[in-house]
Parts: structure tokens; C-alpha cells; sequence
């Protein structure tokens, strides 16, 4: 961005901390008057180091880590992690642990996507949506505390299964509040949709086009919403996703709204693959039981090699590269989060709009709360 100012121009820095930002970035604008005139974004601000941590702790110390990388998403987090280590120790989850598996992290991107909901309306103005998401939200997080033992940051995948089985009355719990969310979401697209400031606010604002998405290597609902049907559980299919009937939400506008209603859609199609999960559950052991591994233990040995693994977060493509020197700790890992390539797309889609669109534009894009990151 030039920072050279003409008359009637300011700039202005946002961040990196500011009440309107999805996400540890600066953002720089150039205004006139109230209009974006120009744009750039300075992503990084915050840095947990947690490729260099996971490199000095054992495997399986990892696991509690990598949840810590953005607390809404700690589930597929998991995944795309244990994941890598999984085909690089060459080990076979059994079929009901994969099934358990796709139900937390459906569950994971139901509450993400509730909260990204409830704080978008915050940013348009429309603060009472945040009270109504944050209720559902609750009763889904409540029935991943019943399986997992935590409300947030769960340590629940292992590698060649997981911690737990479902626990007596889950499949009775989770239809209750399938229902009950059902009916909401139909209530959330009446109140967005049919609502004049939403539409002046979301409808044609933040277009983002196909082309730039692809290029910039933009992916999730932020991607699909541009008419783009890539979605990893489809075309990478992990776990037991080749075997479930679920649709790829998709739209062709590309704006907010559009952002927006893929998200609605979304959690439909997640409570849907849940209960085609809870019906088709098979019985067995939950865990990969093989001496090689020491079953369960806490040190474990991956053969060399080096892994690339990615997964379907609720905010687009989250992947592991991961190397193995042979030891019990990994000799490198690098991680790649949804949120930064998606958000190098924001510059253009601001120029042009009110400084009173950014945070609306920014919180479609982004969809949850943050992404603490590396």
C-alpha cells in the first residue's frame, strides 16, 4: 500500500489488537473520509511457537498442544495431526474409533461455526444474535463434554483410536438437541435474510471472485461460497467420510451473505453426518492395539520419514507436514492453519467499502474468533 496521503486522506492502523479483528493481525487502511481507499494486512502478531514445542516433546505430549492452536477447532486440530503420525507409523484406526472420530469433529465445527455466527452479528451491529447462537452453542458443547471430558481443549484422539467410547445416553442427547438446533437455524437464516440492514450490509459487499480465491489459496466456507465445491472430506476422503451421504455446501456470489449461508447450510449437513454416524456405529475395540507401539504408551518410536496430512477444518484446509528422524519426538513440523492464506484475500475486498464494513467483511471471511496460530 502507497502511504502517501492526498488531501482528505488518513491512514489508519487496526490492530494488532482491536475489538474488531477475527484474528493477531495489523490491518492498514488508506481513507478518504469514510471510504477504503487502499489496503494491506500484516499477519503474525502473535506467535505461540508451537511447531518448535511439538519438536521437543514426545508424540503423544503433542496431542494437548496442538488444541491450543485455536481453542474452537481443537478437534480437527487433533485430527490433522494424529493423522500424520498415523500414516507415517503405518497404523489402522479401527473402524468405530473413526466413526467416533467424524462425531466430535462435526460436533467441534457446529459449536465453531455458532460462535463465528454470534460474533459476526456483533460486528454488523446485530448484538442480540451473539445471545442466541451462544445458547445453542452451549448445548453442543455440552454433549463434547460427555464424550470427551472437557467443554474446549479435549487431549480426546490417541494414536490408532481414541481415549473413550460414546457414554450411555449420548445418541438420546444429541437428537434432542439436534432438534432444538434445527429449528434455530431456520430461525437465524429468517432473522439475517429477512432483516433490511443485513442485506444493505451483507448482500454485494466483500464479493470475493473464484479466481483470487484459488489463487490466493483461500479454502472452507470462504472458498465454497464463491461457487467452488472443494471440501477435503469429499475429495481427500479421511476417516469413515467416503462411507457418509453429505452434500458440499456451496454458493456462486461470493459476498458476505453468501459466506454466511454456506455456514447455515454447514451445520445441517454436520448434524445430519453425525446422526448417520450414531446409526451405522459398529461395534469393536476403539483403539489399535500392537505391541510395536507399546499400546497407549507415552513414548513411541516413528519409523523416518516425512507426512503431509490435511483435514476439513471448519475454517478451510488445516494441515501437518511432520518429519520423523526415527526418535520418539518429530524432527520438524509445520503447520498449515486455514486463516492466514484466507485472509490475504481481505485487501481487495475492502477497497471501496466503509470503514464500517471491514470488520463485517473480515468476520465472513474468517468465521470464528481467532487463530493464535504458530
Amino acid at each position: 500500500m502507497d502511504e502517501t496521503v492526498g488531501p482528505s486522506e488518513m491512514i489508519v492502523h487496526l490492530g494488532p489488537q482491536h475489538p474488531m479483528q477475527p484474528g493477531p493481525f495489523r490491518l492498514n487502511l488508506k481513507l478518504k473520509g469514510e471510504t477504503v481507499v487502499d489496503g494491506d494486512i500484516e499477519l503474525g502478531f502473535i506467535h505461540k511457537g508451537i511447531e518448535k514445542i511439538l519438536e521437543n516433546k514426545t508424540y503423544l505430549q503433542g496431542i494437548p498442544i496442538v488444541d491450543r492452536i485455536c481453542y474452537l477447532t481443537a478437534m480437527t486440530n487433533e485430527e490433522a495431526y494424529v493423522g500424520a503420525v498415523e500414516k507415517l507409523a503405518d497404523i489402522e484406526v479401527p473402524e468405530k474409533s473413526q466413526y467416533i472420530r467424524v462425531i466430535v469433529e462435526e460436533l467441534s465445527r457446529l459449536q465453531s461455526h455458532l460462535l463465528g455466527m454470534g460474533e459476526f452479528g456483533e460486528f454488523i451491529g446485530f448484538v442480540s444474535m451473539f445471545m442466541y447462537t451462544i445458547k445453542e452453542r452451549e448445548d453442543i458443547l455440552s454433549l463434547m463434554d460427555m464424550v470427551t471430558g472437557a467443554r474446549i481443549t479435549h487431549t480426546f484422539l490417541r494414536f490408532g483410536g481414541v481415549r473413550d467410547d460414546l457414554p450411555e445416553g449420548f445418541k438420546e442427547k444429541s437428537v434432542a438437541v439436534f432438534a432444538s438446533l434445527r429449528e434455530q437455524i431456520a430461525d437465524y437464516d429468517k432473522l439475517f435474510n429477512h432483516d433490511e440492514i443485513y442485506k444493505l450490509r451483507c448482500f454485494g459487499v466483500g464479493v470475493l471472485d473464484s479466481k483470487t480465491a484459488r489463487d490466493l489459496g483461500v479454502s472452507g466456507p470462504a472458498l465454497r461460497a464463491t461457487g467452488v465445491p472443494f471440501d477435503i472430506r469429499k475429495d481427500e476422503p479421511y476417516l469413515v467420510y467416503k462411507d457418509l451421504d453429505f452434500k458440499v455446501c456451496t454458493a456462486t456470489d461470493g459476498d458476505i451473505a453468501a459466506r454466511i449461508n454456506v455456514r447455515l447450510e454447514e451445520m445441517l449437513e454436520a448434524m445430519y453426518i453425525i446422526e448417520q454416524c450414531l446409526d451405522q456405529m459398529p461395534s469393536g475395540p476403539i483403539f489399535f492395539e500392537d505391541s510395536l507401539y507399546g499400546v497407549r504408551t507415552p513414548v513411541m518410536r516413528v519409523p523416518e520419514g516425512d507426512i503431509f496430512h490435511r483435514v476439513e477444518d471448519p475454517r478451510g484446509e488445516m494441515g501437518f507436514y511432520v518429519v520423523s528422524d526415527g526418535s520418539d519426538k518429530p524432527h520438524r513440523v509445520k503447520i498449515r492453519g486455514p486463516v492466514y492464506p484466507t485472509m490475504q484475500a481481505l485487501p481487495p475486498l475492502i477497497k471501496g467499502t466503509t470503514i464500517a464494513d471491514v470488520a463485517a467483511i473480515a468476520g465472513s471471511m474468517d468465521g470464528c474468533t481467532s487463530e493464535a496460530d504458530r
